[in-house]
């Protein structure tokens, strides 16, 4: 593997994006949900909701379409969000905007819920695999394509706690 972002260009970044949203948030943090998706957007939520000043209400959801490195084109429900969501600006964090599958539904059922508008932020916004016509609010990082690993994502469960992201398959 490859290191492609060190642990110190994500802080980095994380310092920048959580300013700007302190600054778009900050008349409305009361009526703000950020929700990440589990496992993956954790680490990514948990770094950026710490640097932020405001305090938006917060809260987490669990979805799978990944078997390895595959989709498996199919969303399962595990975890819906446990906060009401009507008249509420949505925020949803993840680690990877991928084929858009997984983030486009999650997006339609918030909106299905009540939600006034809902944001997509994600550590990588990758291109290769992008099934669907939707692109993220606010991203770390741009990847044209790649098999990436740390800072949330995964193989099979393994390497989501590296604090870097890396390139799998290459050295």
């Amino acid at each position: 593997m490859r290191l492609l972002f060190a642990e110190e260009e994500i802080e980095e970044r994380i310092e920048k994006l959580a300013r700007l949203l302190d600054e778009k948030l900050k008349d409305k943090q009361d009526k703000t949900v950020m929700l990440y998706i589990e496992k993956g957007g954790k680490p990514f939520f948990e770094k950026l909701t710490q640097k932020m000043k405001i305090q938006p209400i917060k809260d987490s959801i669990r979805v799978k379409s990944y078997s390895g490195d595959k989709s498996t084109g199919k969303i399962e429900w595990i975890k819906k969000p446990s906060v009401d969501l009507k008249g509420k600006h949505c925020i949803i964090v993840d680690d990877i905007l991928d084929t858009g599958r997984t983030i486009k539904e999650v997006k339609n059922y918030m909106l299905s819920k009540g939600a006034t508008a809902c944001e997509i932020c994600v550590a990588v916004n990758k291109h290769e695999r992008r099934e669907e016509e939707i692109e993220p609010d606010y991203y770390l990082f741009d990847l044209d394509k790649g098999f990436i690993i740390g800072f949330g994502m995964d193989y099979n469960e393994k390497y989501r706690e590296l604090p870097a992201i890396y390139l799998m398959g290459e050295s």
